[in-house]
């Protein structure tokens, strides 16, 4: 996860009230620290992913594959769900010159809670624009909510 913070003539602040969240629990967190003169500390920062919307997630991959002759497989979704929300980086291929879109890692250590949240609302409105426009909104939602409850 990516915080933006500003520094203001109140002192620093998120630049956003989703930053300034962040930023504040990132304070708190340094403040609880224990350390002694001189010595170094490393910090990585992150929000871990629900383990719930993750599973929701998967359950659309897998109500995509049961709807799309195209994408047969959940592995399939989620490449077309990538590439469809933008969630990739530009790679020119060696040989051709080609211009190939590869997607980005969801691993839960790559995206944090708030930004696979802003993932998932795009991956919904691609899969109702793109993937599986024939699939109804609310269908898709009873869908998803068949298969999740299935996998508790």
């Amino acid at each position: 996860m990516r915080t933006v913070i500003l520094s203001t003539p109140r002192g620093i602040v998120g630049a956003t009230p989703a930053d300034e969240t962040a930023f504040r629990k990132f304070k708190a967190r340094i403040l609880k620290l224990k350390s002694k003169p001189g010595e170094w500390l490393r910090i990585e920062f992150s929000s871990p992913r629900h383990l719930k919307h993750h599973r929701k997630f998967f359950a659309l991959l897998q109500m995509i594959s049961e709807n799309s002759e195209v994408y047969d497989t959940a592995e399939k979704a989620l490449v077309a769900v990538k590439l469809c929300t933008g969630y990739a980086d530009p790679l020119i291929h060696p040989e051709t010159g080609e211009v190939l879109m590869i997607p980005r890692s969801i691993a839960f250590e790559n995206l944090g809670q708030e930004d696979f949240e802003r993932f998932y609302e795009a991956a919904l409105a691609a899969v109702s624009s793109h993937i599986v426009p024939h699939l109804r909104p609310e269908d898709r939602d009873r869908v998803l909510a068949e298969i999740v409850e299935g996998w508790a």
